[in-house]
Order: C-alpha cells, then sequence, then structure tokens
C-alpha cells in the first residue's frame, strides 16, 4: 500500500442537493443535458450552473491555492518547473453533494490520492466533519467562514508537516482578489513562489490585464532562460552573466500551454432553453471586470458574474495544471454566432468554395472584438490551446494570418453548455493515459452495405487496415447496424479506439447519431474506450446550440472525442482518418516525433490542406497524379521535397497553394491550375472538425517514458 509521501493531495467541496434531487442521490445527477426550457430559478442563464453547484465556487477557488501536487511542497529543479508544463499536474478536487460523501460513493475516488482537506459552507460543517473524519481526510474540514489568507498559510504549514518531505521556499500566500485575472496572476504567483520571486499585491493581483500579462509572460521567459543555463550545467557565476542574453533567445521562441475561457451561447439556443424576459437580460461579458473579486459569499451574486467565476476557475485550474498561461476572452458576438450558423446551415445545402470562403471571412469579421492584443501575443507564444468554449474559436483566422487557427497549434476543447457538466469534468481530472501498447481500434459500421456511403466506408477503412503498421495497430472492423449489436462489440473487444461510422443526423434540438432507423444521443456503453471516433457528419455544430453527442459522449466516460461540425465527403474523411491512424501507428513504433494524441491530429488536420485541395475536383485530382519534369507525381513532389520546411503556421493553405503553383508552373500550366483553386476551388474540410475532452492527457508512450522526455528536452 503507498504511503501518503507517494501520493498527491486530495481536496473534497461539498455542496447541499438541491430541493429537486432530494436526499442520497448520485453524484452523476450533477451533470445535466438541456433539451428543453430551462427552470430560471434552479440554473444561472445562459450557460446553466445549477445553483446548488454554485455554492460550491468559494471552495473551489480557495483549493486552487492550496498545493496541487507534492512537487508544490518541495524545493524543485527549475528545469522540472519547465517540464511540468507537457505534464499532468491537476489539482486533485472532488466536488460533491454532502449526500455522496461517504465510503460507498466516493471510496473508488480516494484510491491512488491522499484525502486532506474537505471545504463546505457553513451551515453543512458537522455533518461534512463527521464523514471527512470517516473517510480519513488529514486536515479539520474548514468552514467558509473560515476561507481566508490566514486560514490558508496555517494550512500550508499543516500540509507541508502532514507530507515529510523536504521544505518549500517561504515565500507568503494569499487568496487571489480579482477573479478576472486569476488565469494569469495565480499560476504566475504560483511559479513565483517557487523561483522566489516577489509576489506583492501592487505588482501581480491589482494589476491590470496588460500589466498582469506582461509580467506573466516574462516569468515564462525567465523560466524558459535559467532552465536552459541548468541543463548546460552553468555555473552561479556563468548563469548571471548569461541571463540576459539566454532570456532574450528563449523569448523569440518560447512556447507555452494556453488556456482561454471564451463565453457566449448561440442566439438559436437561447431562444429553446429561456424565455424572452430572461434572454433580455442576457448581456454581453467584457474580457476584464475590476468587480470580479474574491469572497466567500461569490455564488450569491447576479448569474453573469456567477458564471464568470465558474469559467474563469475551469481555466485557471487547467492553466495551473499546465505551468502555463490563462485567458478571458469577452462574450463571444451574436454576430459571429448568426454567421456559424448560416455556415453549418449552408454546409448541409452544399454551398461550394466560393460560399464557405464568403461565410468565412463574415465569420473572421463578426469575431474581430476576440483578438485583443493579449490575446494574439498570447497565442503567439501558445504550444498548444484549451479551449473552454462552445464557439469554435479554431475556426477562426487570427489578425495576420491568412489561416485558421486550427492550422496554427493543436486545440482541444471543453465545452461550456451545461456549466455544471464542465465543472464536474474539470474537477474529476482524470488520470493521464499512456497508449504505448499495440493499440486496438475498432471500427463499428452502423451504415448498411446497401447504402452507398456504406459501402465508402467500408473500402475506407479497408485501406485503413492495410496501411496501418501491424505491429503497432490492431484494426477490427464490426458489423453494428443496431445500438445493440454497438454495445457488444464494444464489450467483446474492449478497444483503445473506438471508430463509429454512421449517419449525423439534425433532429430538432439534438445531435445525433442515426443508428437503426433512429436518432440516438445515448450509446449507453458499460466500458466507454477512452478515445471515440464520429465518422459521421455534423455530429457537433456550434452555431445552432444543438446538444451534440460529441459532447455528451464525454460524460458517458470518454476522455476524448473526435466529431464534424458539417456534412464531409465519406472519401475525403477516409483520407484523414487513415492518414489519422497511420501516424499513431508511426509514433507507437518509432516513438519520438508526437507527444499526444492531439499533437498527432494536428499535424494530420494541417497537413491535409493539400488532400482538400488536389481532391476538390476530378480536374485537380487527375493533375495530382500527372508527372512533374522529374518523372514523380505531382503530389509526390510536393510531399517528398517541395513543401519541407515552407508550410508556415497560420498560413497552410495559402503557402500550400503557392507550392502547388510552383509545381504547376515546372510543366507550364501555372495559371490554369491556379485558376482552378479559385474556379471552381475548394472547400477547406479538415478545418471543421472538434476534438473535445482530453486528447491532450493521451500520451503516445509510457507516462514514465513521458515524464524522462519531458525532462531531457527542458
Amino acid at each position: 500500500m503507498p504511503s501518503p509521501l507517494e501520493l498527491p493531495p486530495l481536496y473534497a467541496v461539498l455542496f447541499a442537493p438541491g430541493p429537486a434531487e432530494g436526499r442520497a442521490q448520485d453524484s452523476s445527477l450533477y451533470a445535466p443535458v438541456v433539451f428543453e426550457r430551462q427552470a430560471d430559478a434552479e440554473s444561472t442563464a445562459p450557460h446553466g450552473l445549477a445553483r446548488t453547484v454554485a455554492a460550491a465556487l468559494p471552495g473551489l477557488w480557495y483549493c486552487l491555492h492550496l498545493p496541487a501536487t507534492l512537487l508544490d511542497l518541495v524545493d524543485t529543479p527549475i528545469r522540472l518547473l519547465k517540464a511540468a508544463q507537457q505534464l499532468v499536474l491537476d489539482h486533485n478536487i472532488l466536488m460533491l453533494p454532502v449526500d455522496c460523501f461517504d465510503a460507498d460513493r466516493i471510496g473508488h475516488l480516494l484510491r491512488g490520492r491522499h484525502p486532506v482537506l474537505a471545504v463546505c459552507p457553513d451551515e453543512l460543517l458537522d455533518e461534512v466533519r463527521e464523514r471527512a473524519s470517516s473517510l480519513g481526510f488529514a486536515l479539520p474540514a474548514t468552514p467558509y467562514s473560515q476561507l481566508n489568507d490566514n486560514t490558508l498559510a496555517a494550512q500550508w504549514r499543516a500540509i507541508q508537516q502532514h507530507y515529510p518531505v523536504l521544505p518549500a521556499p517561504s515565500a507568503e500566500w494569499s487568496l487571489t482578489r480579482r477573479l478576472d485575472l486569476a488565469p494569469l496572476t495565480l499560476p504566475h504567483r504560483r511559479l513565483a513562489r517557487q523561483m522566489g520571486w516577489p509576489t506583492t499585491e501592487s505588482t501581480v493581483q491589482d494589476a491590470d490585464s496588460e500589466r498582469a500579462f506582461d509580467q506573466t509572460l516574462r516569468g515564462q521567459v525567465r523560466l524558459a532562460a535559467l532552465a536552459r543555463l541548468e541543463r548546460e550545467g552553468a555555473s552561479l557565476e556563468d548563469a548571471e552573466r548569461r541571463i540576459a542574453q539566454t532570456a532574450g533567445e528563449e523569448a523569440s521562441r518560447l512556447r507555452v500551454p494556453l488556456a482561454l475561457g471564451v463565453p457566449g451561447a448561440a442566439p438559436a439556443y437561447a431562444r429553446t432553453a429561456y424565455d424572452g424576459e430572461l434572454r433580455r437580460q442576457l448581456e454581453p461579458q467584457p474580457a476584464v471586470s475590476p468587480d470580479d473579486t474574491w469572497s466567500v459569499t461569490l455564488h450569491e451574486r447576479p448569474d453573469h458574474l456567477v458564471e464568470r467565476a465558474a469559467v474563469e476557475f475551469a481555466v485557471t485550474h487547467q492553466a495551473i495544471a499546465s505551468n502555463g498561461l490563462g485567458l478571458m476572452l469577452p462574450t463571444v458576438p451574436r454576430e459571429a454566432f448568426l454567421a456559424l450558423a448560416d455556415l453549418e446551415r449552408h454546409s448541409i445545402e452544399g454551398p461550394g468554395s466560393a460560399a464557405t470562403r464568403r461565410l468565412l471571412a463574415r465569420l473572421n469579421d463578426a469575431a474581430q472584438p476576440l483578438w485583443s492584443d493579449e490575446v494574439r501575443a498570447a497565442v503567439q507564444r501558445a504550444a498548444a490551446l484549451t479551449v473552454f468554449s462552445d464557439f469554435p474559436l479554431g475556426l477562426l483566422t487570427m489578425p495576420g494570418d491568412t489561416s485558421p487557427l486550427c492550422t496554427r497549434l493543436p486545440i482541444a476543447y471543453r465545452p461550456l453548455q451545461p456549466l455544471t457538466r464542465t465543472l464536474q469534468l474539470q474537477t474529476a481530472a482524470p488520470p493521464p493515459l499512456g497508449l504505448n501498447h499495440r493499440i486496438k481500434v475498432l471500427i463499428a459500421e452502423c451504415i448498411p452495405i446497401s447504402d452507398r456511403i456504406g459501402r465508402h466506408s467500408r473500402e475506407g477503412w479497408r485501406l485503413a487496415r492495410q496501411a496501418a503498421a501491424p505491429d503497432a495497430l490492431t484494426v477490427l472492423q464490426a458489423e453494428t447496424l443496431t445500438l445493440e449489436a454497438l454495445r457488444e462489440a464494444v464489450a467483446e473487444h474492449l478497444p483503445d479506439i473506438l471508430v463509429i461510422s454512421a449517419h449525423g443526423t439534425m433532429a430538432g434540438n439534438l445531435a445525433a447519431l442515426h443508428i437503426d432507423g433512429a436518432p440516438r444521443l445515448f450509446l449507453g456503453i458499460d466500458r466507454m474506450p477512452p478515445v471515440v471516433i464520429l465518422s459521421a457528419c455534423h455530429v457537433a455544430p456550434r452555431g445552432s446550440g444543438a446538444v451534440a453527442i460529441t459532447d455528451l459522449l464525454l460524460r458517458e466516460g470518454a476522455l476524448a472525442v473526435l466529431g464534424t461540425q458539417v456534412p464531409v465527403d465519406v472519401r475525403h474523411n477516409a483520407t484523414l482518418m487513415i492518414r489519422f491512424l497511420v501516424y499513431v501507428a508511426e509514433e507507437i513504433a518509432k516513438p519520438g516525433q508526437f507527444a499526444t494524441l492531439l499533437d498527432v491530429w494536428h499535424h494530420v488536420q494541417t497537413s491535409n490542406a493539400v488532400n482538400d485541395i488536389l481532391t476538390a475536383t476530378p480536374k485537380l485530382r487527375r493533375w495530382a497524379g500527372s508527372p512533374t519534369p522529374n518523372g514523380r507525381p505531382v503530389i509526390a513532389e510536393f510531399m517528398a521535397t517541395r513543401a519541407t520546411g515552407r508550410i508556415r503556421r497560420g498560413h497552410v493553405y495559402e503557402d500550400t497553394e503557392r507550392v502547388l503553383g510552383e509545381i504547376a508552373d515546372d510543366q507550364g500550366q501555372g495559371l490554369r491550375i491556379r485558376n482552378w483553386f479559385r474556379r471552381p476551388g475548394y472547400v477547406p474540410e479538415s478545418l471543421f472538425y472538434v476534438f473535445a475532452g482530453r486528447p491532450d492527457r493521451i500520451f503516445l508512450s509510457s507516462l514514465q517514458q513521458h515524464k524522462e522526455r519531458a525532462f531531457a528536452n527542458n
């Protein structure tokens, strides 16, 4: 049995169950799905945070100020602090109704963690103290009325004494004041505490957003510079002499994880969920708000401030876990959702290349208010994005770029609607998954072979089975024309990756899979595979505010779900999925290029631009196979030599067109081929995919190998 020294600390935040739930209900009830108009008294608007769960917010924020892992309790090497950006160092927080706080319901959640502290509203204190004691929590339960700087300092000391480890730096620690800036300032304050840097109120907590961002960025640059000097074995004197130059060099190539909170609900969703009077009260919110401050009664504020605090908590929790940056953005403009809805709707009708370009331009124009100077600067330095939003930020083109954001860097989406489920999934913080073994992929064929799409799908997956390295992937196909057959196939094979090949369908406010003649929003799979790929049309739309199966599969237990926003060509989708599986197999067989499943997907999505272009029309497909002057086909010439090192982040489609145009020039048909790029043109289908959940937590190596590699590279 492991000792407490080997286990990360675990915190619990308890709240009272609502009258609708009654007593002794299962905690899964706190992940609701909205189909009909919401009862205004029971949840906030527009994102749907249950008011019973909102009562946990003061406790959740307090726990973010306590040690997340044992690294917080020791004097940690600088290189390890930098390497932590590639590791998984979440705060482990149980957010539960008090009735579920007993061994029968949560005993399994305590395994592998050390229960340290429970926090609760004052009226629950006696019950929580009794339950926490029986569950083995190390410290006495703390009521909200005692959540202050003195209690925080005392509990840090108590936790350090409880873990017999080397003492951590003895910097002062106080509660955050500005919640709107906390995604920046709180991760920086934790880093500064380890590094021994000053973190006074005037320089950190009450700064405006510009100063807070600049200070946080300087801290990240300094961390990168010191980690490099430590890795190079520089002496103290040498480090002092070289620090300025090294910091300048690291600033130009800095890449850190970035979490973004992007609130906003689609107007179509608001019309379904809320009555007219309530909708008129929903006003857009700015990125920062000086009134958004810490309080033990913050859950009693107006809806917009309660929801802000919840989204800010999720972003801050993520930024701390990655030792990176976090930013809040303003509410997505209504016009941006309307433009997105038109884009998705016209895609169903087959708008063509010109209409897609026009609608994407309209979407970019409508979303311009999201691009503050801080957001642009942060994205330019981001290694990857975690986006808490119901808006597909990756479809936007950042000012200065020519291709959408998803071509610039990997993006994982954490849906906001309903906000109750967002908090539940964020605090659950499942352990990272290492896929360093032979991966089992199950392809579930839910479309009859009599259907043309079904025939194309089976042919595409047959090619995938041939292309996948057999020593890295086992690819199985199963005929699952009914929901029960799908469940049985998963139960029999227990795949690591489940590919569901089905028709997608929009049924009212639902974006579901069409299986056995009916729309399916819940699959009811007992042991959900960690990765689910939905090879189906428009199962993750965002403009209409639909309840989407892509998001709901996260509730059913999937760690990561890949879905499409619009209808996609079955052949194009097959090409994309084959390439995805091939690259996963290659990484397993010869590790070193990609760390996570999200990294593989981003490479495949970005590099698929050439296929989007060359498979758009029969003429372009034929030209792709035509010989160049050296005898190689156009596509081989592009892949093998001409594109190497010439496709820039954020300019993928423009650069791909340019390189293809140069190859066409060599054949003496440059003008004609460039005209084909515009008329009839192509639709960039690879852009319209959403990877939801935690694909960034699925490593293509053992966790120990990943940790060793992260430390070796920093």
